[in-house]
């Protein structure tokens, strides 16, 4: 992907271009000025507490060959560097018509990911299943339009491009969608998250919904989840001929989901195709997975995937990375370590799957748990219904480690991973009677996806 200086000088004319070269080009994207390669853009990302434009002498002395820069934010000491820096009025918008028209020649599909959870894990699968017949373009961690457009730079002839698309603050949907260009969305889902920068959870669905009008504007297919309290309005005020593909388990689906089970071996279930109805067995645990799992077989098969082929890739995933990630130690310890990231949706569906995969009958059961952070106003409240939802379960010990305790008001406070582990470390040679499973959960900042290799360090599993 060769860019050149003076196409996008011709293309936006908007643009001030200190330092123009014709000759001029960049071959991808970056906003990290330490692992920037030769003849990539620089992209200064604005935050709270940083600011990429100090970075922008780094980033050219590391091989960048042009940068953007925010109108006001040019210093005069880069006069000496003699290198193109396009000056825009906003970050935002600068790159989406730079990234927009960089990639104005890629002709594979690009599918883009968004809901409030299980985007990760929907990435995940529908990437197994096209793995088997296509070559995918995809990333394992981004889902910014800064990430995103790192990855669309690595196109190579791919035959489709699987992206998750993540928000954290008002209009970041609808700059994702309108930067890269979806040919197919998925939505998934709307929870409290990111309320803390959004608002309201209806906020939440309208800053989410954005994909949806995009796709409806465009005309291009949707595939959603009408399950969902608030997605099923989508479903129902959507433009008479506009191509949407829905499932979930209302008997008005295009898939219907049914009969999900979970067991020691992982989840269950089965969907309607037509007139056929079809089981998939997936080795991962938790409700929302089968939810997971049908979003990704649906866009599979729409990008031309056969049924059969697609329960066979998706029946392929393994949980990893602190999703649900279920642990074997030895014959009697389980760690269920679940601490990629929390809100209410996942903390429910996490504690009844332990609950389901680790029965009272079989093992003494610790849970710890910790903050479900960015819930804004309703903090305080959904806290508190996690504690007395905990207390229905009556598990063997809970500890809580976190800000929100007070709140919590159930079981015992720690106040670190390093504290868990001492725990458990005691707990675990004090049970022996017993088989013991151990869950964590709470939000990745919490730091308790650490506590297994703490416990692995003292020798204790």
């Amino acid at each position: 992907m060769d860019i050149l200086l003076k196409d996008l000088a011709e293309r936006f004319p908007e643009f001030k271009i200190k330092n123009y070269n014709e000759s001029a080009y960049f071959v991808g994207f970056s906003h990290d000025s330490r692992t920037i390669k030769e003849n990539e853009l620089f992209i200064p990302i604005v935050g709270e507490r940083f600011d990429g434009h100090n970075y922008i002498f780094e980033a050219f002395e590391n091989g960048a060959s042009m940068a953007i820069c925010l109108e006001g934010k040019y210093d005069t000491d880069w006069d000496g560097l003699n290198m193109p820096i396009i000056i825009v009025k906003s970050i935002e918008d600068g790159l989406q018509k730079i990234l927009n028209y960089a990639i104005s020649h890629i002709t594979a599909p690009v599918v883009a990911i968004t809901g409030s959870t299980g985007k990760t894990t929907t990435k995940q699968m529908l990437t197994s299943i096209l793995k088997t017949q296509m070559k995918v373009l995809h990333g394992d961690k981004s889902n910014t339009v800064w990430g995103n457009a790192v990855i669309l730079s690595q196109y190579d002839d791919h035959d489709v491009i699987v992206l998750e698309c993540a928000m954290d603050r008002k209009g970041e949907i609808a700059w994702h969608v309108n930067a890269v260009d979806p040919d197919l969305g998925i939505l998934l889902n709307i929870g409290y998250v990111h309320a803390e920068n959004v608002g309201t959870i209806e906020d939440v669905y309208k800053e989410k919904k954005d994909l949806a009008d995009y796709m409806e504007r465009t005309g291009k297919p949707l595939v959603l989840n009408i399950d969902d309290e608030r997605l099923v309005r989508i479903y129902e005020n959507y433009r008479e001929g506009a191509e949407l593909i829905s499932f979930g388990q209302r008997e008005d689906a295009d898939f219907v989901i049914s009969d999900i089970k979970i067991d020691k071996s992982g989840t269950h279930f089965k969907f309607r195709y037509y007139d056929n109805t079809l089981s998939v067995n997936l080795k991962i645990f938790g409700e929302g997975y089968a939810y997971n799992a049908m979003a990704a077989i649906v866009a599979a098969n729409r990008l031309g995937v056969s049924i059969e082929n697609c329960i066979k890739g998706v029946e392929q995933v393994e949980n990893n990375n602190g999703r649900f990630e279920k642990l074997e130690f030895g014959d009697r310890i389980t760690i269920v370590n679940d601490a990629y990231n929390a809100n209410p949706t996942s903390m429910s569906m996490a504690l009844k799957t332990f609950d389901l995969v680790c029965p009272r009958d079989d093992y003494h059961r610790i849970v710890v748990l910790g903050d479900m952070k960015e819930l804004g106003e309703v903090s305080s409240e959904e806290h508190r219904k996690l504690g007395e939802m905990v207390k229905d379960y009556n598990f063997e010990e809970v500890y809580y480690v976190g800000d929100m305790y007070t709140d919590f008001n159930f079981g015992e406070h720690l106040e670190s991973s390093d504290e868990v582990a001492a725990m458990l470390n005691i707990k675990i040679e004090m049970i022996s009677e017993k088989n013991i499973a151990i869950l964590l959960k709470s939000s990745n900042s919490i730091g308790l996806y650490q506590v297994p290799d703490f416990l692995k360090k003292l020798g204790v599993i």
